[in-house]
């Protein structure tokens, strides 16, 4: 019994965890979104449309690490209040390993007149596009559900 009492106290208490945290911002203009391409030398998904999005760093606060993201992938620099419209959120124990697994997607409302995108190297390409276009798959089609 006591035996058992160690291994669930140190399962819990004293395993180290990976976080694998990752944040989509969607970028909307009235009825349409921007949507970035990701560069054909890409490892992960080469040519693929997805939202601009990224990780937070050491030591950022969640608002600190959407507006270093944003200026590093399309250069936006505005003033903006990010609304949560996707949350996944789950710790999974793989390979004797505890995974926290967190993805949060967020809306920011802007007029595309006044966004001036600049992208990085991560990405060749932009579009502003409206929820049932052809350039998006079934994963970036199902989070603008609730948009």
């Amino acid at each position: 019994f006591c035996h058992h009492i160690k291994v669930i106290y140190n399962y819990l208490f004293r395993r180290s965890c990976i976080n694998k945290n990752c944040f989509n911002w969607i970028l909307k203009s009235n009825d349409e979104f921007l949507v970035v391409k990701r560069s054909e030398n890409d490892d992960l998904y080469p040519g693929a449309w997805e939202f601009p999005g990224g990780h937070l760093e050491n030591g950022e606060t969640l608002k600190e690490g959407l507006k270093r993201e944003l200026f590093e992938e399309i250069g936006f620099n505005s003033e903006f209040e990010p609304i949560i419209t996707h949350y996944y959120d789950e710790v999974k124990n793989k390979n004797d390993e505890l995974i926290h697994d967190l993805e949060i997607d967020f809306i920011i409302n802007v007029n595309k007149s006044d966004v001036n995108v600049i992208l990085s190297e991560e990405h060749c390409d932009y579009k502003w596009v409206n929820k049932d276009s052809e350039l998006l798959d079934d994963y970036i089609k199902d989070k603008l559900l609730n948009v």
